[in-house]
């Protein structure tokens, strides 16, 4: 059990540097690997039922995971025009 807090804090802390780096700072580019989901809608489409599980899961991590996706989708809008 102990093992399984660890890993959520984490899952966590990692989802929130991500957000504090790249979600909520359009100026930064990101890396390639997140560029993946412009070139491949259907990725994003797997994503956003991966994060219905999370959020079933750990509701903290389901949360941050959205914000991720809605920062991504921002980003797609905003910079594909």
């Amino acid at each position: 059990m102990e093992i399984i807090f660890f890993l959520k804090y984490v899952i966590i802390g990692f989802l929130t540097a991500y957000l504090l780096i790249y979600g909520l700072r359009p100026a930064v580019p990101y890396p390639e690997f997140i560029l993946e989901f412009y070139e491949n809608f259907w990725i994003l489409i797997i994503l956003i039922f991966f994060n219905l599980y999370i959020y079933f899961w750990d509701k903290k991590i389901g949360v941050l995971l959205g914000l991720s996706i809605v920062a991504l989708v921002i980003d797609m809008i905003q910079f594909t025009r």
